[in-house]
């Protein structure tokens, strides 16, 4: 926390009540900084420096005070320079050399550092916070400025336990997850508590806040005349780096291994880096349907590989995980991954300290069904106007708020991408008639306010999409989801294919390379043609993904039961009784396109009841 008043003293009681909400996130220890008008607290998870590496982190004269969350992976390189230039260390922790790169560039430090992480930075000279996040949005970071303050945190929990935000729910975030099946950033359902943007930086000085975008990607076209071959060539030399910064670690290093391609090309590539044996953990689900096992052979199965496997199954009782993963998560997701996710964590924590997995590889390759979706339905563009919007209203009645997106023109809308990805459309019907006043006037789907670069006119519609994805799903959905699952056991996760460097040389790749024809990620394919067996190599994707409808038509938890009541749903005031008794209906007699929109309702009144009722009464 950073009080508008340089002078006025840190209530330390509430700074560690703060600091020991975030116990699972780092169990092995715990430090603090306190001097007038600024507290910083950490738990730490130690991974690097296990020793001498407790946080915060302080330069030579103290006046610089740090505590960050994540790794820096290029703090070797950094520390040499840092060394050379007359800089004196005191651990051999990979963040130390944040507090000394700010001593020499101030906030530019930041475009120096390969990594991922959240970080608050008390510079006293200036009395200014510096709050930072990673590109990509790999490690959350919260923060409030309600009141005369600045209340931070990895997750909201750190905030609530100020005791000083007022909790109300902001509807705007419940529009995003009855669209995109998520909250966009910088909106969490808390209206006081903002998410940090990746890529993001926020100063906060004489009580006053700035926001500061410092990186971003950049798809426009290149002149490179490169053959594939080369490129795939240069795209493995790239993958083959991020692997060995990511196996940086004092302790044992696992990782996520499925029968796709993904996390096959990480413990392919971890496997030519170590002779150890690496330990692998699988999920398995009891419905047949959705077990990746039963697609084909998986990557341990081949001798070439020196692997150990271990195997968790998910069944339809690990419904009953629902409040443990929502009270991990925080904001709602119109899907349950988290609990697929967090047996997974819970699995590895028991061998491993830190896992490496393979998400990030659909957003920079265009691995999604939409982007094929998307390619195949472009070629509509060139239809003429009256021709397009009849064929638009044809698919208006299930999408009513996207109906003029998907055949549009060769330039990508924003709203053409909701269409796209969106696990449900929102539908007035569900939502009470106090939410849907409170929405009126507000803009469609939740991505009318996303910044776009001038340049992105001119990129290919791939590119545009794949923009998108990276700025909205990734962070907001994916990297939220594994974050949360993992960290709940104290686990770390590391994801190889969303090192900058990487995702930055991927942006220069061709679209027509990432897909050839309506085959997804094919450059991938070809760079690690040499690395996996043909059949893993050039096996189609299987999301991860829970079975909802099942688990729903189970019988449910008896929490479940009572949150969907008529007298539950009437007293959150959040739906309409009715059309959600219909909506019940409906699913029960088989239709199963409402799996999404029956959990959704169901995570939001259990939101209410963990963080509006149960939370605010401890």
């Amino acid at each position: 926390m950073a009080h508008a008043e340089p002078e006025r003293p840190v209530d330390q009681v509430m700074l560690e009540r703060m600091t020991e909400s975030l116990h699972h996130r780092g169990p092995d220890s715990r430090g603090f900084h306190i001097a007038p008008g600024v507290g910083l607290g950490i738990t730490r998870l130690s991974i690097i420096d296990i020793e001498t590496g407790d946080q915060p982190i302080a330069n030579e004269d103290g006046t610089l005070v740090l505590v960050c969350n994540g790794e820096i992976y290029n703090q070797r390189e950094l520390r040499e320079r840092l060394i050379a230039g007359g800089h004196r260390f005191r651990t051999q922790s990979d963040v130390e050399v944040i507090v000394h790169l700010y001593e020499d560039h101030g906030v530019e430090c930041l475009q120096y550092l390969r990594g991922m992480f959240a970080l608050a930075l008390w510079d006293a000279p200036r009395n200014r916070l510096l709050l930072a996040r990673d590109r990509l949005g790999i490690k959350p970071l919260h923060y409030s400025l309600a009141g005369d303050a600045c209340y931070f945190g990895s997750e909201q929990k750190a905030i609530l336990a100020t005791d000083r935000i007022e909790r109300r729910l902001d509807v705007h975030a419940l529009a995003d997850l009855f669209t995109l099946g998520l909250t966009r950033t910088p909106k969490t359902f808390l209206t006081e508590i903002r998410r940090l943007p990746p890529a993001h930086y926020l100063l906060y000085e004489d009580g006053k806040a700035t926001l500061h975008e410092y990186w971003d990607l950049d798809f426009s076209p290149r002149e490179e005349v490169l053959k594939p071959a080369d490129w795939a060539e240069a795209l493995l030399e790239q993958l083959n780096e991020s692997v060995r910064l990511h196996l940086m670690s004092d302790v044992p290093v696992g990782a996520w291994l499925s029968a796709g391609l993904d996390s096959s090309a990480i413990v392919a590539l971890m496997s030519r880096q170590t002779e150890q044996a690496i330990d692998t953990f699988t999920l398995g689900f009891e419905h047949a349907d959705f077990d990746e096992g039963r697609s084909g052979r998986m990557l341990h199965s081949f001798p070439s590989y020196n692997l150990t496997s271990h195997r968790s199954v998910c069944t339809a009782q690990d419904i009953g995980l629902l409040p443990k993963a929502l009270w991990h998560c925080e904001d709602p997701l119109a899907s349950v991954s988290e609990i697929p996710r967090m047996l997974l964590s819970a699995s590895s924590a028991e061998r491993v300290k830190v896992v490496l997995t393979g998400e990030g590889a659909d957003e920079i390759f265009g691995g999604y069904d939409y982007f094929r979706i998307d390619k195949a339905l472009r070629p509509l563009a060139r239809l003429p106007s009256r021709l397009r919007r009849l064929i638009g209203a044809a698919g208006s009645s299930r999408h009513p708020r996207a109906s003029r997106v998907h055949v549009g023109p060769s330039e990508m809308r924003m709203e053409r991408y909701a269409r796209l990805t969106a696990p449900l459309n929102i539908s007035t019907r569900f939502l009470s008639a106090d939410v849907r006043r409170l929405l009126e006037g507000s803009p469609d789907g939740g991505i009318a306010d996303l910044r776009l670069p001038e340049r992105f006119a001119g990129w290919h519609p791939f590119s545009q999409l794949q923009y998108y994805e990276t700025k909205i799903r990734l962070p907001d959905r994916i990297e939220l989801s594994l974050d949360r699952a993992s960290m709940a056991f104290s686990l770390e996760a590391r994801v190889p294919f969303l090192d900058h460097k990487l995702v930055e040389f991927c942006a220069r790749i061709p679209p027509s390379l990432k897909m050839r024809g309506l085959q997804e990620k094919y450059i991938l394919r070809e760079a690690l043609r040499d690395v996996l067996p043909a059949e893993i190599a050039q096996r189609e994707k299987r999301p991860l993904r829970a079975p909802v409808k099942h688990w729903l038509r189970a019988p449910l938890p008896d929490f479940a039961a009572e949150l969907l009541s008529e007298e539950q749903l009437r007293r959150t005031g959040y739906f309409d009784a009715v059309a959600v008794r219909r909506l019940r209906t409906d699913f029960d007699r088989g239709n199963d396109s409402l799996d999404r929109a029956l959990m959704s309702v169901l995570l939001v009144q259990l939101w209410d009841h963990l963080f509006m009722r149960l939370d605010s009464e401890r």
